[in-house]
């Protein structure tokens, strides 16, 4: 069996060949902020080594005459892809490309023989001047334009040999430059590669250039069409405009929603607070009177944003490096004495829809488990241990518990476990306010989804939960 896995190199070195830079590919902080939660490999990388692989015992000058791909899942980077030959004769052949047995993409490529190797000599450069377009819906209709084409042969040449040995270089140029389109150009930023369908002829001395135009822009489900031109190739591409960043309230927005002394008293610590319901957690609370610590694992920028926000709005914060799954060994010195945290609110997760509809993953749930059960009880104990001053925790739990969806079973198994485990520091510590609400789904990060859907604003929703909380604790 034929496998490899793409690291954040191999990404970093096809994306100077193709120019190619989409941060979803390249930057885990930017990408856990997508659908993925993680940078997944550009899609015609994946095809590339599809195609290199599949020609790599042949000896005989070829030339492309057609290429179906549908990217149908994406690759994680550091995932395992395994290559798989459907059929193949002497003139075409249809591969899959697995993760985890899940058909990642299906490629369909007719070939033929040839009797020329170089065919259009395009510059021997690497792309250049390029900016990743933020292109919103109402831009996409009728957009039309074009991107230079090159080819530095010598790093192709090391990445995809046996592709620069049977292939006219020229063709290869013309793929490669198709993720530069999707990915920097037209849908850009928030794009998703779908499929491509292409045609390949005899090229004409004809300026080295790709042409595109959209042919249709489907607002229902994001979906882009547009055509694509080449010397000597002419197809159509579909992408996906996907959603951008969830992006919560400003401080100053949400503290017109709490009474201005509500949580006064209160000093909390809030894991997981950069962003999502950790980050509109740490706003309420500060609206409210909270001393609020914000920690972050790897969102730093994001976490002493909302410390700003919070203090320009005359709120009392700071940020915690901390991560939940290595806890450092902390000390009261190293919290000023009012910052040893009198509440606990454990935000922490990784990307929660990973999981494969009516399958069970013992590694997937080992991971959710990571976080949600030993994650959680080592960083009680480690801030239980400061001192006597922790009177309750927050710990949410989902709604999913009760619906039950079948491609979610290794993360219900685990926040059912987490729950469990309230239930049994509640025995322990009677006198400590401990609670586990399950929360409905929300607009976050974590919801994100390629067809538009109405989904609640979680600031109610918390605010709703973090006055129960208190008052449950003043009653």
């Amino acid at each position: 069996m034929i496998q490899r896995s793409f690291s954040l190199d191999d990404q970093a070195a096809f994306a100077k060949l193709s120019g190619d830079y989409n941060p979803v590919h390249l930057d885990p902080l930017k990408a856990r902020r997508t659908r993925f939660g993680y940078p997944v490999v550009h899609g015609a990388h994946a095809l590339l080594w599809a195609l290199e692989t599949l020609v790599s015992t042949k000896s005989d000058l070829l030339k492309l005459v057609s290429l179906k791909t549908f990217f149908n899942q994406p690759i994680r980077v550091g995932e395992t892809v395994q290559f798989m030959l459907e059929t193949k004769d002497d003139a075409c052949a249809e591969i899959q490309l697995l993760t985890e047995n899940e058909h990642a993409a299906r490629i369909i490529v007719t070939f033929s023989k040839s009797v020329n190797k170089g065919y259009l000599s395009f510059p021997d450069s690497h792309p250049s001047g390029l900016k990743c377009l933020d292109r919103k819906a109402e831009q996409l209709t009728n957009a039309s334009g074009s991107l230079a084409l090159c080819l530095n042969q010598g790093e192709t040449a090391q990445r995809f040999p046996s592709l620069m040995r049977v292939f006219p270089s020229c063709q290869l140029a013309e793929v490669m430059a198709l993720t530069r389109l999707i990915g920097m150009e037209c849908p850009g930023l928030h794009s998703i590669f779908s499929d491509l369908d292409l045609n390949f002829s005899s090229p004409h001395d004809e300026t080295p250039r790709l042409s595109y135009e959209v042919l249709s822009y489907d607002s229902r489900i994001g979906l882009v069409t547009q055509n694509v031109r080449a010397p000597g190739m002419t197809g159509t591409l579909r992408a996906f405009l996907r959603s951008p960043p969830q992006l919560q309230g400003k401080y100053i927005e949400l503290s017109e929603q709490v009474r201005s002394d509500e949580f006064s008293g209160q000093t909390a610590l809030v894991i997981g607070g950069s962003r999502g319901l950790g980050e509109v957690t740490g706003k309420l609370l500060a609206a409210g009177g909270a001393r609020v610590a914000i920690s972050y694992y790897q969102g730093f920028d994001e976490a002493h944003d909302i410390v700003e926000q919070i203090k320009q709005g005359g709120g009392d914060a700071t940020c915690l490096a901390f991560n939940v799954l290595g806890p450092n060994s902390l000390s009261k010195e190293d919290f000023e004495s009012y910052w040893t945290p009198t509440h606990l609110y454990y935000f922490a997760t990784p990307m929660i829809f990973q999981g494969k509809k009516n399958s069970f993953s013992s590694e997937l749930f080992q991971k959710f488990c990571d976080y949600y059960v030993s994650g959680f009880f080592n960083t009680f104990q480690i801030f239980h241990g400061l001192g006597d001053g922790l009177q309750g925790i927050f710990y949410p739990s989902t709604v999913f518990i009760d619906d039950l969806p079948t491609n979610m079973a290794e993360y219900i198994a685990a926040k059912s476990a987490g729950e469990s485990l309230c239930t049994l520091l509640r025995k322990k510590y009677a006198s400590m306010n401990i609670y586990s609400p399950r929360l409905p789904k929300t607009a976050t990060d974590q919801t994100a989804s390629l067809i538009p859907v109405d989904i609640k604003d979680p600031a109610p929703l918390m605010l709703k939960n973090l006055r129960h909380f208190w008052n449950k604790k003043n009653a």
